[in-house]
């Protein structure tokens, strides 16, 4: 995967006498555990260029735009932040979309779908009640597998058939 030592090296030499700990502005997170995540959004990314070379067109726009509100917001978290509601409102429009595209199509792979869907949606509320219980390790596990399988949900219907509005 990408590495981001030039990042993060750069932002965490800067001297801010006005944060004492970088965890302070990323809500506890380390750089380490945030750095994984920023590292699977690039998923996303071949999400996209797969729509795109299997010709949807109409849907590669989904992926494209969670990897860049994704590597956006996870460069550097903060709780508090433009980049958080861009991010996260952009994947629920995003998801939004492409459930109804997927169901108003009948696409070929339409059960498969929402059944890696399903698993990475249940990955969310289990990541935020480990957040909440500052059990942050497991908070990036359950995170991290949102991206992979919501990924893996988009590489199977992409594999397939979907019929244009």
């Amino acid at each position: 995967m990408i590495h981001r030592n030039f990042i993060t090296t750069n932002r965490m030499n800067k001297k801010n006498v006005d944060k004492k700990d970088d965890r302070e502005i990323t809500g506890y997170l380390k750089p380490s555990q945030y750095n994984i995540i920023w590292n699977l959004a690039w998923l996303s990314c071949s999400s996209s260029l797969y729509a795109m070379y299997k010709g949807h067109y109409n849907l590669a726009f989904i992926p494209g735009g969670v990897f860049l509100t994704s590597i956006n917001y996870w460069r550097e978290p903060a709780v508090s932040s433009w980049r958080r509601t861009l991010d996260i409102g952009y994947v629920n429009m995003a998801l939004m979309y492409q459930l109804y595209k997927v169901y108003i199509t009948n696409a070929e792979h339409a059960k498969e779908y929402y059944f890696f869907t399903g698993i990475a949606g249940l990955c969310y509320p289990i990541g935020v009640y480990y957040y909440n219980k500052k059990k942050y390790w497991k908070h990036i596990i359950f995170h991290g597998g949102l991206h992979i399988f919501a990924n893996i949900a988009n590489f199977i219907l992409y594999s397939g058939y979907i019929s244009n509005f």
